[in-house]
């Protein structure tokens, strides 16, 4: 097993693919989303397609995101792993199996799905 890099990491000393980050970037960039979003009185909830990432979530939410937006149940897992507990999956659930991990998810979280048929809520609420 590969041992995770750490910041300060030499790039030539990286297994790939990596995700790198110019952390002053970043945090600079997810202070003016934060201020941009107050300036207009919106709350916000970021979807973490882009880095799936709970370290990245955690900051996001500490600049005052409401919460995080996954596509998918497993992203949702990862994210309440890391200590998201306010978590929208904006897709579908489909499935049985699914549906169990999102009714397991509620030991850990407090996950939002949406549907967009009432027929899609009936397994959801049955769990």
């Amino acid at each position: 097993m590969t041992a995770l890099a750490t910041p300060g990491t030499p790039q030539a000393d990286l297994d790939t693919p990596a995700l790198c980050i110019e952390l002053d970037v970043m945090e600079s960039n997810i202070q003016r989303m934060a201020s941009f979003m107050d300036e207009r009185g919106k709350q916000w909830r970021p979807h973490e397609k882009c880095h799936k990432t709970p370290e990245i979530a955690r900051r996001q939410r500490e600049a005052g995101a409401i919460g995080v937006t996954c596509a998918k149940v497993s992203e949702a897992e990862v994210m309440a792993a890391g200590g998201t507990t306010d978590i929208l999956i904006a897709n579908m659930i489909v499935g049985d199996p699914k549906v169990r991990r999102v009714a397991q998810l509620c030991q850990t979280a407090d996950p939002i799905v949406a549907v967009d048929h009432f027929a899609q809520a009936q397994p959801l609420a049955a769990a």
